[in-house]
């Protein structure tokens, strides 16, 4: 029963949090970002708020600082949300999850793409085509010729 409230919680706070960042927060440091996920302390007095901030290292924790400092805003709007008896005090921590994901799908790309071309080059040698180190050779053999036909 106290998981089920503590995953309810949770989800409340995560979707109040997401709500309150994108439509009252008006901090120029805070981008693009996204609530991933909220792990709220068994007594409900604190909350680890996991965000997924767009751009690089440097505007990622710039965000974060103006997230941290936006804190007790927050909290304060999610006070008049909510009855609790004590709101959660919030602690942001940058998770890397989504952004790991990208790079992830961007080396699976990478690699299709490279067993595609090794596909065509396997497909063109059983053909009979002569792969671009063959053709290079013919024609150094081709000029080698000529060059020693002309000295007779």
């Amino acid at each position: 029963m106290k998981q089920l409230r503590k995953e309810r919680v949770a989800s409340f706070l995560r979707e109040e949090i997401a709500r309150i960042i994108q439509a009252d927060l008006r901090d120029p440091r805070v981008g693009i970002i996204s609530v991933t996920r909220v792990e709220p302390t068994e007594d409900l007095k604190e909350a680890i708020v996991h965000v997924s901030v767009l751009g690089e290292e440097g505007q990622r924790r710039t965000a974060l600082r103006g997230l941290e400092a936006a804190a007790g805003f927050i909290q304060q709007q999610l006070g008049g949300t909510h009855q609790w008896r004590q709101t959660p005090q919030l602690r942001f921590e940058l998770d890397d999850s989504i952004r790991k994901q990208f790079e992830i799908d961007e080396l699976i790309r990478k690699a299709r793409e490279s067993d595609i071309e090794e596909e065509n080059l396997a497909s063109a040698v059983e053909d009979g085509e002569p792969s671009g180190d063959e053709r290079d050779g013919e024609e150094s053999n081709g000029d080698a010729k000529d060059s020693g036909s002309s000295e007779s």
